[in-house]
């Protein structure tokens, strides 16, 4: 006979296992998140500062007028600057040439601002003759954007594959902009960015005035385009950057003259509620900040034996970019309970995790990477959905020995380790060891609730070996019952449990003096279960 809190179903002859040992819990490598230090934050928001100043610098290399006017807009937050937008707000006369002077100062007083902020901050930037300058700085009321950042980050740059991918977007972009013989023309483009990733180019509007389009743009206009992308690549998620262009040309010039004007981000409209599409945000945001300071053998590691890792990543990644339609058809089981979203979802697919098997959490975590760091290909997206279609299959199957165990593990440390720390020193046996955690819905019946999150706060509860082993007893009592017992007789016994047994959960248990009351709540139990399984078998 098998523990209820412990079992793999309804098996004959096996010996009940023993309560999980401290030793055994919490063996899995924990979230990279979990382990940073606080010097590796303050490395990170100095970075940010020098991250910012790097693309304002980028933007600024193409502005040569002097008395030319740069305006940054920025989310703050915890040392992190997100870009929002950038403009010329004033149009310079004459060129100065290039200079390697900008903001002097601002490099070194500008994190000390931003830690102590919280909000929207606009730097405005004047090009002299010896460099660039900071004629202001303001800030402003506003929500905060889904693309903003919180957690710094101690990269200082993009990576190559980011860079060759603006590049490449600037390159078929500029090809297709044309200039009337001695006109002008304006273009619209929206840019579409995911994460760091940059997808593609549309252009949303062009005019021109002067005759038929002829000049193509000078060479250093891709440059021009690259570096006014580039700091827009450090937001979250998936977003549009609308870049404003003006051009001219001039009949003694070959080429024709362009200038990006304004950049600015544009926001998806989003079915979820503001504060449940913020929530989703800041889970993405913990796993991505790892990903981006190339710590990837760390993140690859956690992904793969961390199942809260893998979990965070699926449910906010989801629901990032509304990929849901891909399972429904797939799985039409797990796609609505997928898409309650938010910390709930992640814990019940973190626990749903357990009954699937460590080679297919290993495909499913390779799969659902390279979907949100570089795109699958239409066969990947077939493997992703037929595994799908194999993890709805799994709903209303009995965990198997490994899945237990796992959930076991995962419920212990759970409970001590967070949702009641206080307990952890109080619930401890007289060989020093913490009490066993209780499912007040057994494990071996968690296929028949296919929504509850078997390892959630409300359905665990510490107690003393002794009361766990007279719980044990009234389930093996209810086992009787066989295939006949419903998700409601389940319920039942629960109740059962719960009144009987209910005054030596999360308590502590005086082994001489609560013997008695403990016998006979057990004889009352067992009373009631006997009668429901006896008018299940009629």
């Amino acid at each position: 006979m098998l523990q209820a809190c412990a079992t793999t179903g309804a098996m004959e002859g096996i010996e009940p296992e023993e309560d999980l040992p401290a030793e055994e819990v919490g063996r899995t490598l924990p979230p990279p998140w979990e382990t940073r230090d606080t010097q590796a934050d303050e490395d990170a928001r100095r970075a940010e500062t020098t991250a910012a100043l790097s693309g304002m610098r980028g933007v600024a290399s193409h502005v040569e007028e002097a008395g030319a006017r740069l305006v940054f807009r920025f989310w703050a937050q915890n040392g992190v600057l997100t870009l929002l937008s950038w403009k010329r707000d004033a149009a310079g006369s004459g060129s100065v040439g290039k200079s390697a002077a900008f903001a002097p100062g601002l490099e070194t007083h500008l994190p000390t601002y931003v830690d102590a902020r919280t909000g929207e901050i606009a730097l405005t930037l004047q090009r002299a003759r010896h460099g660039w300058g900071l004629r202001a700085l303001t800030t402003s009321e506003s929500s905060k954007p889904l693309e903003a950042r919180t957690l710094p980050v101690r990269r200082t740059g993009v990576t190559a594959d980011t860079l060759a991918q603006a590049h490449a977007m600037a390159t078929r972009l500029a090809k297709g902009l044309r200039v009337p013989d001695g006109g002008n023309a304006t273009v619209l483009a929206d840019v579409l960015l995911d994460d760091a990733r940059v997808l593609g180019a549309t252009i949303a509007r062009y005019e021109s005035h002067g005759g038929p389009p002829i000049r193509e743009p000078s060479p250093e206009l891709v440059a021009q385009l690259t570096q006014a992308l580039l700091p827009f690549t450090l937001g979250l998620g998936p977003r549009t950057v609308r870049l404003s262009l003006e051009a001219e040309h001039r009949r003694a010039e070959r080429h024709a003259r362009w200038r990006v004007m304004e950049a600015v981000t544009l926001r998806p409209a989003t079915e979820a509620s503001p504060d449940l599409a913020a929530e989703h945000y800041a889970l993405y945001e913990r796993i991505l900040r790892e990903w981006r300071e190339e710590t990837r053998d760390a993140f690859l590691e956690a992904g793969v034996s961390s199942t809260e890792f893998l979990a965070t990543w699926f449910i906010s990644g989801l629901a990032l970019r509304g990929g849901l339609a891909l399972f429904e058809a797939v799985a039409p089981r797990l796609a609505p309970i997928l898409a309650r979203g938010g910390s709930e979802a992640v814990a019940w697919f973190r626990s749903f995790l357990a009954r699937v098997r460590p080679a297919e959490r290993e495909q499913f975590h390779r799969l659902w990477t390279k979907a949100q760091t570089q795109g699958l290909s239409v066969a990947e997206k077939e493997q992703l959905r037929k595994l799908m279609a194999r993890f709805d299959k799994l709903l209303d199957s009995r965990l198997d020995r490994d899945a237990s165990d796992s959930l076991r593990q995962m419920a212990h440390k759970d409970f001590y380790g967070k949702f009641h720390t206080d307990l952890a020193r109080l619930l401890l046996d007289e060989r020093g060891k913490p009490y066993p955690v209780h499912h007040r819905i057994p494990l071996e019946y968690a296929h028949l609730f296919q929504r509850l999150n078997i390892n959630a706060r409300e359905n665990l509860w510490g107690v003393h070996s002794a009361v766990h082993k007279k719980i044990n007893n009234i389930w093996t009592a209810f086992r009787q019952a066989k295939d006949k017992a419903t998700a409601e007789d389940v319920r039942k016994v629960a109740d059962i449990v719960d009144r009987h047994f209910g005054r030596w959960f999360n308590q502590r248990y005086e082994v001489g003096r609560s013997a008695s009351p403990l016998t006979t709540a057990e004889a009352d139990a067992l009373h009631e279960v006997k009668a429901l399984v006896g008018f299940l078998l009629k």
